[in-house]
């Protein structure tokens, strides 16, 4: 005993994790595989049922049921088949908290062992209350409440006396004998319990008849209230313990009130039940507030975020002082071994920073990234926008080649919308306990925020919002785009996977959907405004305070000299596909140093067309 027992853990750490959740309108949420229910709420005809049934001297034994234990002995032993349980419930408690199910009889002394060890450390009501939130009731399932909710839609306390039978006569075996999988059998096993029933005379004649006729007359409708979500109830209790909550306490007649809006839940949930390679996360930009969570990696998980990395060293190159209208080389460059391509394979010779962000042209982002540094980008990302994750040591970084979750990356994208601020995403509205007093309340709180360099944060939020507005209206956002809205937003696409994350002021979502050959502008945005229709609390507003800008000009530097492939840029020319004029227009409005240099490495390689060019800067 002392050597079975002597390391235990207790048992409610073993027990099946489980909260009372609701949503943020107050409405119970289903997504653990185990609802709690405390013994004072479990009716005490299921009590009886459930008692008759499996143990009906529970309250009079000492953890083992000393005939049935020799009855059932013998039999194994004579027949060498260990079929016979012979089980108290204190027993099976055991065993499904602390063994496997294997048949031997080493198992069934150690499951002896620890029913003693049970019936010393708790009382005879606290196991019986841990029995009952504990077993197992098939679907992946555990607890007699969970299994009220998930095969007949309403609380252990509704359930009428036929529906109680079913639920304890599939205690055995409930792959078998669940009502989803196999009523008939359910039934069957139902009208043995009842006649149990009848037998100790706990009911009578006329009632064991008509819930007889109950049971065959008995359907199981589809609760399409419960939906697993065991990424959301891990997130929940990740918060729980930052907090300082125990799931121990939570069991102790504990309510948790979560910020989850139900209807966006549910409609994102319809989505992912159609097609199940995408996530969702949404929040407030303004608090915090968790609004829809679903999908796989949805906090931990890591995906490359291809081009929505863009708006946040966007943002940076704002503060920094440039501006929208600032224009940027549009030409091949090369960095090492490395020759990054615009989507469309094509070079226009310049474009602005705006329109580069809008239609997220590759190079000239590049360019502006290689302009703003590596190290100072992500410096920017990780210490001032707080994203976390797996970055590359190069300037990959740039076309989003940074693993990290949908939660960091709307969680950072919201401190773009509200000036600077970098919000933590929670989900725990407030907690409750047994007495009505609020014991924990969420509030914002702030992880960091975004330092002023030449422009304060609010400046810059204010242009970035502008032009993210843009990616929406007409670039590459644009079949996100709702009659009657102001939406912001930005698309990515990497190679496993496609990105949109958009909204306004107070909302900001974002969805990611995993496979190859996607884009985010045609798999990402259309999911996302369907939904955002759908759900209809979408306000659509953007405020926009913007000041007079002052434009640098254009963004170039030795910096951008060193990586500009001019082997290709001839060639491109010569072929036809780069215009000799668009690349003039750039140069005049280059500083003359730079147009000489620019002009002396294009001489290098072709002297006539270097001439050429000079003599059109010039004129």
């Amino acid at each position: 005993y002392i050597l079975i027992t002597k390391d235990l853990p207790d048992p409610e750490t073993k027990m099946p994790i489980t909260a009372k959740m609701f949503y943020n309108d107050g409405s119970p949420m289903y997504i653990s595989r185990n609802l709690w229910i405390d013994l004072s709420e479990v009716p005490k005809i299921f009590l009886k049922t459930l008692l008759t049934s499996e143990d009906e001297d529970f309250y009079e034994h000492f953890g083992i049921d000393i005939f049935g234990l020799i009855r059932a002995l013998i039999h194994d032993l004579a027949t060498l088949s260990f079929s016979q349980g012979g089980s108290t419930i204190t027993q099976q408690l055991a065993r499904s908290l602390y063994l496997s199910n294997e048949k031997s009889l080493i198992r069934k002394f150690k499951e002896i062992m620890i029913a003693f060890w049970l019936e010393k450390k708790r009382t005879k009501d606290e196991i019986l209350e841990m029995y009952i939130n504990s077993v197992y009731v098939g679907n992946g399932l555990y607890g007699f409440e969970t299994a009220a909710r998930y095969y007949f839609g309403k609380g252990l306390k509704d359930l009428s006396l036929a529906e109680m039978a079913i639920l304890v006569g599939m205690i055995r075996s409930p792959e078998n004998f669940n009502p989803k999988d196999n009523l008939k059998k359910a039934k069957e096993k139902a009208s043995t319990v009842l006649k149990r029933l009848l037998d100790e005379k706990i009911i009578s004649s006329n009632r064991y008849e008509k819930v007889l006729r109950d049971i065959e007359n008995l359907k199981i409708v589809e609760n399409k209230n419960y939906r697993f979500n065991e990424e959301l109830f891990w997130r929940v209790v990740r918060e729980l313990r930052e907090i300082g909550f125990s799931l121990d306490e939570m069991r102790k007649g504990y309510t948790l009130y979560t910020t989850i809006d139900k209807d966006l839940q549910r409609i994102i949930e319809s989505v992912s039940d159609q097609r199940k390679d995408i996530a969702f996360f949404a929040m407030n930009p303004r608090t915090g507030e968790i609004l829809c969570y679903h999908g796989i990696g949805v906090s931990r998980g890591r995906r490359q975020l291809g081009s929505a990395i863009k708006p946040f060293y966007y943002y940076l190159s704002f503060l920094m002082g440039y501006s929208p209208e600032d224009i940027v080389p549009d030409l091949p460059i090369k960095i090492g071994n490395w020759s990054p391509e615009n989507f469309t394979k094509s070079y226009s010779g310049f474009t602005t920073l705006e329109k580069a962000l809008i239609f997220s042209e590759n190079v000239p982002s590049v360019i502006l990234f290689d302009t703003l540094t590596l190290n100072s980008v992500k410096d920017f990302l990780k210490n001032s926008l707080k994203i976390s994750g797996k970055y590359p040591n190069d300037m990959t970084l740039s076309l989003g080649t940074l693993e990290t979750s949908p939660e960091e990356v709307v969680k950072a994208f919201s401190a773009l919308v509200n000036g600077g601020l970098v919000l933590k995403p929670f989900v725990i509205k407030k907690i409750v306990d047994s007495n009505g007093n609020i014991v924990y309340e969420g509030k914002p709180q702030v992880l960091g925020s975004v330092a002023t360099y030449k422009r304060d944060p609010m400046e810059a939020t204010g242009i970035l919002k502008t032009v993210l507005m843009k990616v929406v209206n007409k670039g590459t956002g644009k079949l996100a785009k709702i009659p009657g809205k102001n939406i912001l937003g930005k698309t990515g696409t990497a190679k496993k996977n496609a990105w949109f994350i958009g909204g306004d002021d107070s909302f900001i979502m974002g969805v990611v959907v995993d496979g190859e050959d996607l884009l985010g502008g045609k798999d990402c945005a259309p999911i996302w405004k369907k939904v955002v229709e759908k759900w209809g609390k979408f306000k659509g507003k953007i405020s926009v305070a913007l000041t007079p800008i002052n434009s640098e000009g254009v963004v170039f530097s030795e910096r951008i000299l060193g990586i500009l492939d001019f082997e290709r840029i001839v060639r491109l020319i010569y072929e036809g596909d780069l215009s000799e004029d668009k690349l003039v227009s750039l140069l005049k409005s280059l500083p003359q140093k730079f147009q000489v240099e620019f002009l002396s490495k294009i001489y290098e390689i072709e002297p006539i067309l270097s001439t050429e060019i000079w003599k059109k800067v010039i004129q």
